[in-house]
């Protein structure tokens, strides 16, 4: 049973998603059993086939549960760390699901406060919705540093240049097309101040966030997350400072 009394921040993905890995995996390794008993050079040949593709995605799923059993936590932190926090700062978390980034960045600030956005699908996380968000925000002790609104990071409300520090974890390759995605980029770049620094975790596009960070007059570095910093090795991170 879940401690209602402790912040929960989900599984990312939908249960649908979830189940398909898991399913698949005991299919490769299912039928990979079943044909090495065969006494025939060929069948063996092809059981060992289907075992590589069993054995790999056994190992992404067995990453995706690890990062989900708290290694997110160790992965935030080290996210966070790539800011030199002074305490004031204006913080943005998209796509902040249950506040994983948001409530990590609240507990760095002193007068500063962290704004979370999302559109909750349901599909993104499981039993994603602002009431969890809220719920976390107040097990964590941040009520009184963080907002949360819900608004489509590819059209915010927000006014230009507001926004010192910009955060994102698996949220902007939830957008279907091209097109969205370099709005959302766009908008990110609109909202955060110069000399302001955005970090984007995401496990893909990445290469194309930073195409449009760069065209805009951004600084941009590449980051990949270590065997212990909590999160799973397809994971890749781009932060951009404005110049």
């Amino acid at each position: 049973m879940k401690n209602q009394n402790k912040p929960d921040y989900g599984v990312d993905g939908s249960p649908g998603q979830f189940a398909g890995l898991i399913t698949a995996v005991i299919i490769f390794f299912g039928t990979g059993c079943y044909l090495i008993t065969f006494h025939n050079t060929a069948m063996q040949i092809l059981a060992l086939v289907l075992f590589l593709p069993g054995l790999l995605l056994g190992i992404i799923v067995g990453s995706f549960i690890i990062y989900v059993m708290g290694g997110k936590l160790r992965y935030r932190d080290w996210l966070l760390s790539m800011v030199n926090w002074k305490g004031n700062e204006a913080v943005l978390d998209v796509g902040t699901g249950r506040g994983l980034l948001m409530i990590g960045a609240a507990k760095k600030l002193n007068t500063g406060k962290a704004i979370g956005i999302d559109i909750w699908r349901k599909e993104d996380m499981m039993d994603n919705s602002l009431k969890n968000t809220m719920k976390n925000g107040e097990l964590e002790g941040v009520t009184g540093k963080i907002e949360i609104k819900n608004m489509d990071v590819q059209k915010m409300d927000f006014q230009s240049g507001c926004f010192d520090v910009i955060l994102s974890n698996l949220c902007l390759h939830n957008i279907p097309s091209n097109e969205g995605r370099e709005r959302a980029c766009r908008e990110i770049v609109r909202v955060l101040r110069p000399k302001g620094a955005v970090i984007i975790s995401d496990i893909q596009h990445t290469k194309e966030y930073a195409k449009i960070f760069i065209e805009n007059g951004l600084s941009v570095e590449f980051f990949s997350p270590g065997l212990f910093d909590g999160a799973p090795f397809w994971y890749k991170i781009v932060k951009a400072v404005k110049n």
